[in-house]
């Protein structure tokens, strides 16, 4: 274990079960850098120097303790909590050397559990009969060996198949062809790890915008503040009003977007418009089908952001990405309830920081209060 002040990193590696790091790596650790962000895998990065005689140069690189694919779950205790930042491959190492006589620096970056769902192409694979939902359930059935549970949500439009007129098949691997259905339905899939050592989980469906609330983010109330610092953005540019048609015999008919409140439930009282359309390619396609993709279309980002950065020990708690946190403190436009967008931990000796990026549909939020 690494001290970290009032916080403990737990390493743990190895080639699908997992044991403590020996004590030549824990010594040599200088940080590490977790990330969770919506739209990309979460990602790790260890940092550490060592000398030529030290067991990482003259044992385990050789041996391959390193090596790409090999597992990697990172643990912070912060006052007796624990928490799983990181359980996936390594995916890359960096050795350089210092400049300083008989002293390298040793990065290694890898990813979540879903690194693992990326490595075989599959194309082809049959699922007969079976909606997309069921199918992401039954890929990830062959992750199991990597505590991988599966969490999925049925999409609100689903077109009926049948499996003697027509039989889905894979695309790609299996993390492409599920992030591949997330996106025609207007979904994400995404890997988190924990809640305990060795456990994943493997969500297949909306962002979640309900449910509970992370203590609040707070500005401008002196000993209550809890930032570093925090901007906010605005841009009309970033999303756009989807149209499409369904063909009814030989007339194309225009199809109004379903309602973005089914798949992201409204975090503000004003939501800011878009400032352009956009003609969503539908010909061919089922009244079903049409739905999902214009609500997909429409439910792509948000035109409203916040940046911010906060040492862990002020906010009293680690900051969860892809949830809901209050905001307060910057006033009627901005203080309200935000989307965690991202979130990137940054641990070192003695602190543990936090980066992150929140996002909502508009100013003016819905709620009238904040739990601080």
């Amino acid at each position: 274990m690494a001290a970290l002040s009032t916080v403990t990193l737990t390493v743990l590696m190895g080639p699908v079960a997992v044991a403590p790091a020996p004590r030549a790596v824990v010594d040599a650790l200088d940080g590490a850098t977790v990330t969770h962000a919506v739209g990309t895998r979460s990602g790790f990065q260890l940092s550490l120097t060592y000398s030529k005689t030290s067991p990482i140069a003259t044992s385990l690189l050789p041996a391959g303790f390193f090596d790409p694919m090999t597992r990697v779950v990172l643990v912070a205790t912060l006052r007796g909590v624990p928490k799983v930042l990181a359980d996936g491959p390594v995916k890359r190492q960096d050795v350089t050397a210092t400049g300083r006589p008989g002293e390298y620096r040793l990065v290694v970056t890898g990813e979540d559990v879903s690194g693992y769902m990326d490595v075989i192409d599959l194309t082809g694979f049959p699922f007969p009969g079976m909606p997309p939902f069921a199918q992401v359930e039954s890929m990830m059935a062959k992750y199991a060996p990597f505590g991988v549970v599966p969490t999925t949500i049925p999409a609100p439009f689903q077109p009926e198949t049948n499996p003697v007129e027509t039989i889905p098949h894979q695309q790609g691997t299996d993390f492409e062809y599920a992030s591949k259905l997330a996106k025609d339905a207007g979904y994400e899939f995404y890997v988190t790890p924990g809640p305990t050592i060795g456990a994943n989980t493997a969500y297949w469906g909306p962002q979640v915008r309900v449910g509970a609330v992370q203590p609040a983010l707070t500005v401008d109330m002196d000993t209550a503040a809890n930032l570093d610092s925090l901007s906010f953005s605005a841009d009309g540019n970033a999303t756009a009003q989807p149209h499409g048609h369904v063909q009814v015999g030989k007339f194309a008919v225009p199809v109004p977007a379903p309602d973005i409140a089914l798949l992201k439930p409204p975090l503000s009282a004003r939501p800011l418009m878009p400032t352009r359309t956009k003609l969503l390619e539908t010909g061919g396609k089922k009244l079903p089908e049409v739905l999902m993709t214009l609500l997909a279309g429409r439910g792509a980002a948000d035109p409203l952001t916040a940046t911010g950065s906060m040492d862990l020990t002020r906010y009293g708690q680690p900051l969860g990405a892809r949830s809901l946190i209050g905001v307060r403190g910057v006033g009627r436009a901005h203080d309200g309830l935000w989307f965690v967008r991202s979130v990137t931990h940054t641990l070192g000796r003695g602190s543990w920081k936090q980066a992150f990026q929140l996002a909502r549909d508009g100013f003016v939020s819905n709620v009238t209060e904040v739990a601080p």
